[in-house]
């Protein structure tokens, strides 16, 4: 797998019927290991081991509905209260972040009104944090720390 700007950490891995599979921090199962979930699975480390964000906040593609369709987000953080505070999208290290994946995050954050967005590739990484007296998100040059994501809002 491609080298990330994450911290590296101790992950498990196995081979079934030549498919390798990385065991989930979360959902504490084996899943598929494509590139995106690479990337997922180092964002998820980090924010746990190096963001304080308790693991059991922490939602991996849970199913959101819209009323016309389902969204499944990545990752989703919530506070003690289940609020989902950020919303973080990951993408393959070899897919370029643009405007379509700030659209989608926009689609996400439709139904969950949350504090931060956070998109990366695992090599580049954009977060926006909601400014209520402007009434929008402001981009913002770090990953928010659990202590401030979970009193924002």
């Amino acid at each position: 797998m491609m080298q990330l700007t994450l911290p590296s950490f101790d992950y498990k891995t196995k081979q079934v019927l030549n498919k390798t599979y990385i065991l989930d921090l979360v959902r504490k199962k084996y899943v598929l290991l494509t590139p995106e979930e690479w990337v997922r699975q180092h964002m998820l480390h980090y924010l746990i081991h190096y963001c304080s964000y308790p693991k059991g906040l922490c939602c991996l593609e849970k199913r959101i509905y819209n009323g016309m369709s389902y969204y499944r987000p990545d990752i989703m953080v919530c506070n003690k209260f289940g609020v989902t505070k950020m919303v973080v999208e990951c993408k393959a290290p070899y897919i370029k972040l643009t405007d379509k994946t700030l659209g989608q995050m926009m689609q996400y954050n439709r139904q969950l009104m949350v504090n931060y967005l956070l998109v990366t590739n695992g090599i580049t990484h954009f977060c926006w944090q909601w400014e209520e007296d402007l009434g929008c998100f402001q981009a913002i040059n770090y990953i928010p720390v659990y202590q401030t994501c979970a009193i924002a809002r």
